[in-house]
């Protein structure tokens, strides 16, 4: 089951992942076209040209399996995404999040959907599950200490200068910033795999 995504991200990299996906569409269609003539399609007929067919959308998929032809944003950022998940550490079985949580992504500290300094383009991409429920179980249960440590603070302090309630001294937000510095967002990780991956294309 496919999940969609929107995230804030800098509109260049989303031009360059663009052109790179459009590169490879075209690069498929290239191959598509030799595999066609080296099977010497317009010469098959019934069961052969099915056959040759099948064979050619079999040899199709698994290019696009094994990372060849990379026709679509999720095929273009899905091996950076991989890495970057497994490099956190969070390419394992997570615990399924309590029912009524606050959503991964969006957790308390963290800079939210649609913040930050030049995201002003929407990268839309659907996750298949084995991207997916690593990155959003995985984001929520490593975020958890900190969520939970920044809400006793909330508690505390409040979210500003509240009648009758002093104002956090120096001490009280340094310790809120350091809490919040441990805070990943969902959209983070993928705005790092988008880097990564636009910058391959560009240094090759």
């Amino acid at each position: 089951m496919p999940h969609t995504m929107v995230i804030a991200v800098p509109p260049d990299e989303l031009a360059q992942l663009d052109a790179l996906v459009q590169e490879q569409q075209t690069a498929e269609t290239r191959w598509q076209a030799g595999a066609e003539q080296d099977a010497d399609m317009l010469r098959l007929r019934g069961p052969e040209l099915r056959a040759a067919r099948a064979r050619i959308r079999a040899e199709r998929d698994l290019l696009r399996e094994n990372g060849t032809h990379r026709v679509s944003r999720l095929r273009a950022l899905g091996p950076a995404l991989r890495a970057e998940l497994d490099q956190r550490g969070l390419l394992r079985e997570w615990d399924p999040i309590p029912e009524g949580a606050q959503r991964a992504g969006q957790t308390l500290g963290g800079t939210g959907p649609h913040s930050g300094t030049g995201l002003t383009a929407r990268l839309c991409v659907s996750l298949t599950d084995t991207l997916w429920t690593p990155l959003h179980r995985g984001v929520y249960w490593t975020n958890e200490p900190y969520v939970h440590a920044l809400e006793v603070w909330k508690d505390r302090w409040g979210p500003g200068p509240a009648v009758g309630r002093p104002a956090a001294p120096a001490e009280a937000l340094a310790e809120r910033a350091r809490l919040a510095a441990h805070i990943t967002t969902t959209g983070d990780i993928v705005r790092i795999a988008l880097t990564h991956t636009v910058s391959g294309r560009r240094d090759r």
